[in-house]
């Protein structure tokens, strides 16, 4: 697919990682845009960034506007935009929510017209990397010279009135839940799906030139997950790995099958030293278990219900869905991305999204068995929460996609890549 690049210098290399890293920050499901910015400031400076990127895309590429005016992925980025607020303006829903999802939805076919979705998965996922590895640092040590009074850091309250202490690249709990790890997001719940996603592209879209680098990167990850003790994410990555062993052929190294060996013994032994002391590690592997599972507790029985509700809603409104008000406040806690789109923009929305995610994982090549099963690794991480307006739920799907449906364009005059 043709490409307009900027040119191959440090500085563009930087820019571009300040970039995913600044929409990282002033996502909306980070917690520096909700309680340590501000929602609307950091909507506003999202835009900011989004249009100062675009702008420096256009001057680098003033000779070849025509081009870019008849490019291919225009009649994506209308397509998208019929998608998207075709819903709003049949049913009369006058809520801006429509745009927030299409700017994610044009963030990533931006993207596309000046890097691949494997260099765009190389930065994220080293990104995600020294964050993951900052927040572990953050939670389970500096934290302790701040508890201690060594020295201070600002805190700042989150939505629901909770203490937090900011260590400017990731946020720690004072005492709510004080031992799960919550990175730059606003709940562990939603770490673990970034963390996913990069663990995914570390294995199957990046290509590294040092074996040591894809196994040090895969530890940092999944040790971050593990430190959520987030119950979808640790499961998501259990499966995530049993994959990988069978689909990368990982069983025919004896180096890999002992290092396996080593930590299952070493996670049973401390599990079980954990439940015959019953300490803290016991209660939280148990909540995280067991707990969210029995006595009806509310992360289990919501999620159920908003499957329920969601699925009766889209029923009853299959073309464009019913107004979003109605759909986010069927339940206390809507948090099926996927039935969302479906149940708030109709058959278009929910189908659009799907097959952006099946783009991102469905190869040829691969395993039919494989294939379903990193498909349903990854359904899994975001729809327990309500992602649908984030640009990186819809960022390297978008990618993908475009890159499928639009392999091969004419050729132009002009500093372009084609690959």
């Amino acid at each position: 697919m043709k490409q307009y690049r900027f040119p191959e210098r440090k500085i563009w290399k930087a820019a571009f990682g300040v970039l995913l890293t600044a929409m990282l920050f002033l996502a909306r499901d980070s917690m520096f845009t909700t309680a340590v910015i501000g929602f609307e400031k950091s909507q506003f400076l999202m835009l900011g960034v989004i249009c100062a990127a675009g702008l420096a895309f256009l001057i680098v590429n003033r000779r070849n506007w025509k081009q870019l005016l008849t490019d291919r992925r225009m009649a994506a980025i209308l397509i998208c935009a019929a998608v998207c607020l075709l819903p709003m303006f049949v049913k009369g829903d006058w809520q801006l929510m429509y745009f927030s999802v299409l700017l994610c939805l044009l963030f990533g076919i931006f993207l596309t017209y000046f890097v691949k979705l494997r260099e765009a998965a190389r930065y994220y996922v080293v990104i995600l990397t020294v964050l993951g590895a900052y927040s572990v640092l953050a939670a389970y040590v500096l934290r302790i010279g701040v508890d201690r009074g060594w020295f201070a850091v600002p805190v700042f309250q989150n939505a629901v009135g909770f203490e937090f202490h900011n260590f400017f690249l990731s946020v720690v709990p004072d005492s709510y839940v004080k031992n799960r790890n919550f990175g730059i997001f606003r709940e562990p719940g939603v770490y673990q799906f970034f963390l996913i996603t990069a663990l995914y592209l570390n294995n199957y879209e990046v290509n590294w030139e040092k074996n040591w680098q894809l196994w040090l990167v895969n530890g940092i990850l999944a040790g971050t997950m593990v430190s959520t003790f987030a119950t979808g994410g640790v499961a998501e990555m259990v499966l995530l790995a049993v994959v990988l062993f069978f689909d990368k052929k990982w069983y025919r190294n004896r180096r890999i099958c002992a290092v396996a060996a080593v930590l299952i013994l070493t996670a049973a032994a401390v599990i079980g030293v954990s439940i015959v002391q019953q300490n803290q590690l016991y209660w939280e592997v148990y909540s995280m278990a067991i707990g969210k599972f029995v006595n009806g507790q509310d992360s289990s029985v919501e999620r159920m219900e908003a499957v329920a509700v969601d699925l009766n809603l889209f029923f009853h409104h299959p073309l464009f869905g019913a107004k979003l008000a109605e759909v986010l406040h069927a339940v206390e806690n809507n948090t099926t991305s996927t039935l969302i789109l479906f149940a708030g923009f109709g058959v278009l929305g929910g189908s659009l999204s799907l097959a952006a995610w099946i783009s991102l994982v469905w190869k040829r090549e691969r395993k039919l068995w494989v294939n379903l099963a990193l498909l349903v690794i990854l359904l899994a991480s975001f729809n327990t929460q309500n992602l649908i307006a984030d640009v990186f739920f819809w960022l390297f799907p978008v990618m993908a996609l475009v890159e499928r449906v639009l392999p091969g364009q004419p050729r132009h005059h002009g500093r372009t890549v084609t690959e």
